[in-house]
């Protein structure tokens, strides 16, 4: 009853509960993320048309000619004040226009600067005489008379036969990029040029003492916590030119209410599971005390503990459950025997299996060559027909699965012997071993198989191939070393070797020697022994074998 309630109605409850609110605010954020993302869209669009609005009209002016000769003769008529007044700058855009000549002279405008200054920056005039073939924008506050400011401005040396004759400068209106900004009372925005210098702003919350975009707010990632507050911030680069604008959106009061909802819903939930629980509970020990005695004899199973019966008296269905529960303890027991049984048959049965696996290639190759020998020498032909008489003989031999030492030395010197005489000189073997392993056991032909492989894939014809074999005990265990000189194994082919050996992959067909010698030691040993593989492309194979020591009876 106690689980029913709990894990069956309050937690499902629950799970749904925190799922709905935690999909409230996902969706709330997400929502935020979009209209921030828009919000920039507009900005950077209407930003960009007012930027590139002025760059192409002061270009343009810079170009024309009545207003070079205005610059060259310092005398301004009807026609150059018209072609001010009827440009885009002031139509569209809202600004004071100044035209300077070479001495920083004002020789046209229509603003009358605060205090004495005729809007000399040197830092300005500086970067247009130094670049007299672009136009150049500047950030740096100017104050107008008529209560008007600027803090963009941008400009564009008049060049006349090469030489700089002039300067046409129009300080864009601060009021522009506030009605700009004017539909982002949700959003923090800040427009700032390339050096992070503020142009324009909505809150003064995000500048520095210097002007400038405070550098907490200048970083490549959306998601900002500064002091106690949290941001999520989206920039864009304008087109035209080097301006950023940044549209910041407060995020904290979504952590905060999502902070503590999260707490109270926690804290009443954890208060009814506790009533709940206790409830339950109450009533699971008044009334069904007999429930109580069959779930403890349940739980001892799942620990393995199958000695454990139940005896119930009751005169109802309890009764009833508790004979079936001690018949299955009796049928679990008996299924588990048997199983052991099966399972050790099919493990014994898949070890002989293993075992009978001869390459038939090494067969056929031997007869072949011994078909060729018995007319040119008749005393080696004899003695291919021992050893491959010995081998067989030894191969089908299906008293144990383990051999001694000793028997499996002179088995695979025999396999060498063969492999000597059919491949002459080019082929030397060694076989080193400790005198007192000769009796201890160690799997049926595990070494053949290894050697085979290394045959079969490492020698080749142009030099002497070599394979020294060396068996010594180390610690508690049996360690057989393989050696040899021959071509090595490839990297890529090494590491695919190594993962279907040690994963016991089934669909080793080509290595299906190495596999069987693997999977032998483990069903006879565990997996914690078996063959460790190093190879090196052009310098050879080592190959190691770890059996345990078993200090036993030759069977």
């Amino acid at each position: 009853m106690k689980k029913i309630l709990i894990f069956y109605s309050l937690i499902p409850i629950i799970f749904t509960a925190l799922i709905g609110y935690g999909m409230i605010y996902y969706l709330n954020y997400q929502a935020i993320k979009s209209n921030n993302q828009k919000n920039l869209d507009f900005l950077a669009q209407t930003t960009d048309e007012l930027i590139s609005k002025t760059y192409t009209e002061i270009e343009r002016l810079s170009s024309d000619e009545s207003i070079k000769n205005v610059v060259l003769n310092g005398k301004v008529d009807e026609k150059t004040y018209s072609i001010f007044y009827k440009s885009l700058l002031n139509r569209e855009v809202k600004g004071k226009f100044v035209l300077y000549d070479e001495n920083i002279n004002i020789l046209m405008t229509n603003a009358e600067f605060l205090g004495k200054s005729n809007g000399y920056i040197w830092g300005f005039f500086y970067r247009m005489l130094s670049n007299k073939n672009k136009t150049i924008d500047f950030v740096g506050k100017f104050y107008f008379r008529d209560g008007h400011s600027s803090n963009y401005s941008v400009g564009k040396a008049i060049k006349i036969d090469g030489r700089v004759r002039g300067y046409l400068v129009h300080h864009i209106l601060d009021s522009n990029f506030q009605e700009i900004m004017g539909n982002s009372e949700n959003f923090g925005v800040v427009i700032t040029d390339r050096y992070n210098n503020i142009i324009a702003t909505n809150s003064t919350n995000f500048e520095d003492s210097l002007d400038k975009l405070k550098k907490e707010f200048r970083i490549e990632k959306k998601h900002l916590k500064y002091g106690s507050k949290r941001y999520y911030i989206n920039r864009k680069k304008v087109f035209y030119s080097n301006v950023e604008i940044y549209c910041i959106s407060s995020v904290d009061y979504i952590f905060n209410n999502f902070s503590e909802s999260f707490l109270y819903i926690t804290l009443v939930f954890i208060f009814l599971i506790f009533f709940m629980s206790k409830v339950a509970k109450r009533i699971a020990l008044n009334k069904t005390k007999t429930i109580e005695e069959i779930v403890r004899a349940i739980k001892n199973i799942e620990t393995g503990d199958l000695d454990t019966e139940i005896d119930i008296n009751s005169n109802d269905e309890f009764e009833l459950i508790g004979r079936t529960y001690n018949q299955m303890l009796l049928n679990i027991k008996k299924l588990i025997e048997k199983n052991k049984e099966e399972a050790r048959h099919s493990v014994l049965a898949e070890i002989k299996q293993l075992e009978s696996q001869f390459n038939p290639h090494f067969l056929f190759n031997t007869l072949e060559m011994l078909r060729y020998t018995i007319h040119l020498d008749k005393v080696k032909a004899n003695k291919i027909i021992l050893n491959m008489a010995s081998i067989l003989r030894f191969s089908i031999e299906n008293k144990s699965s383990e051999v001694t030492i000793e028997r499996e030395i002179f088995y695979i010197k025999n396999y060498l012997e063969l492999q000597k005489l059919r491949l002459g000189e080019n082929f030397e073997y060694l076989i080193e071993g400790e005198e007192e392993l000769k009796n201890h056991l160690t799997p049926k032909l595990i070494v053949q198989p290894i050697v085979e492989n290394s045959i079969k894939y490492g020698y080749t014809q142009d030099r002497e191939f070599k394979i020294h074999i060396r068996i010594r005990k180390v610690n508690r265990d049996i360690r057989i070393e393989i050696f040899d000189n021959g071509s090595g194994i490839k990297r890529e082919i090494l590491r695919e070797l190594r993962n279907k050996l040690y994963l016991n992959s089934l669909t080793m067909k080509e290595n299906l020697g190495i596999y069987s010698v693997q999977r032998r030691i483990e069903l006879l040993y565990g997996d914690t022994y078996g063959l460790k593989i190093r190879s090196t492309v052009g310098k050879g194979t080592y190959i190691k074998i770890e059996i345990p020591f078993r200090d036993s009876e030759v069977r």
